[in-house]
This record gives C-alpha cells, sequence and structure tokens, in this order.
C-alpha cells in the first residue's frame, strides 16, 4: 500500500515551477501588451499635437482677422470731422503721397489716404519697409483718428488730431499749446492719429529648422516715424482687394487719385502651424485674390476671409 507521504511528494515534485514553453508565452504577451501601451500613448499623444494644432490655429486665424477688420471698419475716422480738406494747424495732413519715407513724419500724416495698399512684391518699393521684412502676399495701409479721447500728457513727437464737428487741427504733441491748433467750438477732443501697415514677414524663429511666419504691423513710433512689430506667428499669406464702383481691384490697379473712392476692402489670412506636423500632409491650392498658393508640406493650415465696408469715407 502506497503511503499518503508518497503521493503528495510526487504531486509536488510535477507543480514545481514553469516550463520553458510557459515562460516563453507569458513574455510573448507581456511584450505584446507592452508594444500595445506604447502605441495607445504615441496615438495619444499625435492626436493631443493635432488638436492643439488646430485649437492655435483657430486662435491665431479669429484673432488675425479681428485685428485687421477692426482697424479697417475705423478708416478715414477723423474725431466729430470727416472732411480732412477742413483741418490745418501747425503740422497740417500731408498730401497724399504712393511712397513711405522711411525717415519723415510725413507717412503718418497723410490722412486724406485713408486706405492704401501695394500688390505681392510690389510692397518692398514702399520705402518704409526693409525688403528683409518682407516674405510675401500683400500690404495694407490703415489711417485714422484713435478710438480713445487724450486725456493726458501728449508724447512730444506723436501725432494728434482736436476735432470737432466743423473743424480740426493737427500738430505733434509738442505743439498742443500753439494758438494755431485751437478749436474754438465745442464739444473737441484730442486724439492721436494711427496709421498702420499690415504684411507678412519671418519671425526669425524655426522649428526644426523651419522658419515661422508672422503677421507684423507697420505703426508709428514715439519719434513719429514708422516701426515694424510682430503681431502674430504662423500667418504665412495674406492678400487684399479693395472694391470701387461695382467691381473688386488688386492695389495695382488703382491709381493714386482713386484711393478715396474705395468702399469695401476683401482679406484673406492663411494661417499654417509654427512646426511641422509628422504623418499629415497639405498639397492643397489655396485661392486667394489673385494668387493660387500651391503647398507640399505637413504643415496645418486654415483660409480665413473677410469682407469690410469702409464707413468713414472722405
Amino acid at each position: 500500500m502506497i503511503s499518503l507521504q508518497k503521493i503528495n511528494s510526487k504531486i509536488l515534485s510535477r507543480q514545481r515551477g514553469v516550463s520553458m514553453v510557459e515562460l516563453i508565452v507569458a513574455m510573448a504577451l507581456g511584450l505584446f501588451l507592452l508594444f500595445a501601451l506604447i502605441e495607445i500613448l504615441i496615438n495619444g499623444k499625435q492626436s493631443f499635437g493635432s488638436a492643439n494644432n488646430l485649437s492655435r490655429l483657430q486662435e491665431n486665424g479669429r484673432i488675425a482677422t479681428n485685428l485687421i477688420t477692426s482697424d479697417l471698419k475705423r478708416a478715414g475716422y477723423l474725431g466729430g470731422n470727416s472732411n480732412a480738406a477742413q483741418i490745418s494747424g501747425t503740422t497740417p495732413p500731408q498730401i497724399p503721397m504712393s511712397t513711405c519715407p522711411a525717415a519723415s513724419r510725413i507717412w503718418g500724416r497723410m490722412i486724406e489716404q485713408p486706405i492704401f495698399g501695394k500688390n505681392g512684391t510690389e510692397t518692398v518699393s514702399y520705402d518704409c519697409i526693409v525688403p528683409a521684412w518682407y516674405l510675401r502676399g500683400d500690404l495694407l495701409v490703415v489711417r485714422h483718428a484713435a478710438p480713445w479721447v487724450e486725456t493726458g500728457a501728449l508724447s512730444a513727437n506723436r501725432y494728434y488730431l482736436r476735432s470737432s464737428l466743423f473743424s480740426g487741427r493737427t500738430f505733434i504733441g509738442s505743439a498742443e499749446g500753439n494758438a494755431q491748433n485751437e478749436v474754438t467750438e465745442t464739444p473737441n477732443s484730442v486724439r492721436e492719429i494711427l496709421a498702420h501697415g499690415y504684411l507678412v514677414g519671418l519671425s526669425g524663429r524655426t522649428c526644426n529648422d523651419a522658419v515661422v511666419p508672422s503677421l507684423y504691423r507697420i505703426g508709428l513710433s514715439d519719434a513719429g516715424l514708422p516701426e515694424r512689430n510682430e503681431l502674430l506667428p504662423g500667418v504665412e499669406h495674406f492678400q487684399v482687394q479693395y472694391g470701387i464702383d461695382n467691381q473688386y481691384r488688386n492695389a495695382n490697379e488703382i491709381s493714386l487719385a482713386r484711393w478715396s473712392d474705395v468702399t469695401t476692402v476683401r482679406i484673406w489670412l492663411l494661417v499654417r502651424s509654427e512646426c511641422a506636423e509628422t504623418g499629415y500632409v497639405d498639397n492643397s491650392t489655396y485661392t486667394m485674390g489673385d494668387v493660387n498658393y500651391v503647398v507640399n508640406d505637413s504643415f496645418r493650415r486654415q483660409l480665413y476671409s473677410s469682407v469690410v465696408m469702409i464707413r468713414n469715407e472722405i
């Protein structure tokens, strides 16, 4: 008769450890689960990156469009007075020109030309624009009085307008007290004259060796001279057309005398991600104004457009 002790000893000897086959199967299952987890993490990271790029594109596109359209809605606004011919002063308005002297204050003084533009590469012929600033697209210039009223001390070299419903005086801040700059009618107010030029240039920053384009705005410095400031990164192209009579025209189709006849402005902004996106391909053709812009790379893009009516035509 076999003792119970011997039976238990045989059972225990069979249950001790795992076989080589079982070990290999367990390792294979573990590696499979590990690779699956890594794949999930990679896909999740790519999905997050795509969503983040799209969100930034939408945000930058909305901001850029709102900045330009808000400026356009004020074009030609001169406080209470809408007639630039009634404005004089110690620094009177400058007769409109098709150029922009770089070392002169007269660019900001062309208030009889609330809208102006350059088409495509003609932008580099605008003297206050350094060729290295320009990347592609059009130039849009907008001039108007500030929507806010000056209540404190004026900057010595900035350009201001004191206006009522019937007259106006323009001057630099240091000449505010000159008798030639007085307006007798009431109410009257003092506002800064703003001149803005919008264009696309290179930011100088890179992402994976690709230079990031940006929307820039030329404004007036404290010295009253044109200076460039970056507004938003990722704006790759900018196109503008101008409504005169019953048709839209490019800037090079408008004579100097007819800029005051512009009643609407149509803009296109092409915004792209700052960095290329792995696994994504954009080989689209973007139609904007007189341009068909062809791309073939891995940047995400969105095209924005808007039409603005000029409310303060002179």
